[in-house]
C-alpha cells in the first residue's frame, strides 16, 4: 500500500514463480512447484510464460491451487507457438482471488502441446498485499 495525500492506494505487486528449469521440458504433472504465500494477497491478474514455446497443436494448460483447491474455474492456457498466456484464445477465470498468508500454493500442468517442446515455465501472480 502506498500513501497518496489522505488516501492509501493499493499498489500492484508481482510474484514470479518458476515451474520448470529454463531448458527443462514441461511435463503433465501435479505439484510441479510448491511455495507458501508470504502475506495475505488479493489477486488481480495471473499470467503464465515460457522460454521455449510448444508447437504442433493444442495448448499448454496450467492450474494454480491454494491449500489443495484450484483458484481458477477456467485454467491458464498458452496457445501453441506462443510464449505467454496474454492474448490466449481461452481467457482464465478466477474462482478465488484472496490468498491468505502461509497458504500452500501448488502449480499443476494439465496439458502440453503436441510437440511437448515447452520449457522455462513461470507463473506470475499479480495483486496487492492486504494489511
Amino acid at each position: 500500500m502506498s500513501y497518496s495525500g489522505n488516501l492509501y492506494v493499493n499498489a500492484n505487486q508481482a510474484l514470479v514463480v518458476a515451474i520448470s528449469g529454463e531448458t527443462t521440458a514441461l511435463t503433465v504433472a501435479n505439484n510441479l512447484t510448491t511455495f507458501r504465500m508470504p502475506f495475505d494477497f488479493q489477486l488481480t491478474d495471473v499470467k503464465a510464460s515460457l522460454t521455449t514455446a510448444g508447437g504442433t497443436s493444442g495448448t499448454t494448460t496450467i492450474d494454480l491451487n491454494s491449500d489443495g483447491s484450484s483458484i481458477l474455474s477456467t485454467k491458464l492456457t498458452i496457445d501453441d507457438g506462443d510464449l505467454t498466456s496474454v492474448g490466449a484464445t481461452t481467457k482464465y477465470v478466477f474462482s478465488k482471488t484472496l490468498i491468505l498468508a502461509n497458504s500452500k500454493m501448488t502449480v499443476d500442468v494439465d496439458a502440453i502441446t503436441g510437440s511437448g517442446a515447452e520449457a522455462g515455465g513461470k507463473i506470475t501472480l499479480i495483486g496487492y498485499p492486504l494489511s
